[in-house]
């Protein structure tokens, strides 16, 4: 009786506040399973949350962070992750935030998560509406990892010279933000920077270029003259 007490007593908080009543959502744009640019009211559920054992946490595993790569050359993000039950995803043209975060039988929740690649100009926050790569990672993890290979819209393999931040982002099947119980927590996702043909000079924090398909940038080359005192 008790438990009966306290979800009308829930039930009824919400529908003051206008959740179940459809009142929140009225008189705004509501979500329709597309992405809509210009935003949109949700009534979504939240659905299911794990406990406290069963959050997700994720390591980009490769490349390292502040890693040193080479121009438009291949190479893939390797992405250990724990707690998330992969392989699950929505049409994201169709169903976009239309369902509520879902738990398997081992109360894990069932999603996907994505890497995203940006390019950065000093401490500016990148602009989210510009990603230099982005790709769903919706296959499901072998030995609790999975992999990307960074490969452009045009098809190059790669990236340009310059300095990116690389981030998964975890999602539940709808695309929706992964959620968890306790606020006090680690985060669900990683982020790492990498440097694309040039590297933070030691102890200056500051960037300067290094050798880049054989040819030394940056650098004295050698003359080339023989020393003057060598025997004749």
């Amino acid at each position: 009786m008790k438990y009966i007490l306290v979800y009308a007593i829930v039930l009824l908080s919400l529908s003051v506040n206008g959740v179940l009543s459809g009142d929140f959502c009225r008189h705004k744009v509501h979500g329709n399973g597309k992405q809509i640019r210009g935003g949109f009211c949700s009534e979504t559920i939240q659905g299911d949350v794990p406990s406290a054992d069963k959050m997700t946490s994720t390591l980009i595993i490769s490349p390292q962070n502040e890693a040193l790569l080479q121009p438009n050359e291949p190479f893939s993000v390797d992405v250990s992750i724990q707690n998330l039950g992969t392989g699950f995803f929505s049409d994201p043209e169709t169903q976009y935030y239309t369902k509520p975060q879902s738990l398997n039988g081992q109360g894990i929740i069932e999603g996907h998560t994505h890497v995203t690649i940006q390019r950065l100009s000093g401490d500016h926050p990148p602009d989210a509406r510009k990603f230099d790569f982005f790709k769903g990672l919706n296959d499901k993890a072998k030995k609790g990892t999975l992999s990307v290979d960074v490969i452009g819209d045009n098809g190059k393999a790669g990236l340009p010279i310059g300095r990116y931040r690389v981030c998964t982002m975890s999602s539940s099947f709808a695309h929706q933000p992964l959620l968890m119980p306790i606020a006090k927590r680690g985060s669900q996702d990683d982020c790492i920077r990498i440097n694309v043909g040039f590297g933070p000079e030691k102890g200056k924090g500051i960037k300067f270029p290094v050798k880049i398909n054989g040819e030394g940038k940056g650098k004295k080359k050698e003359n080339g003259k023989k020393n003057k005192n060598k025997r004749k």
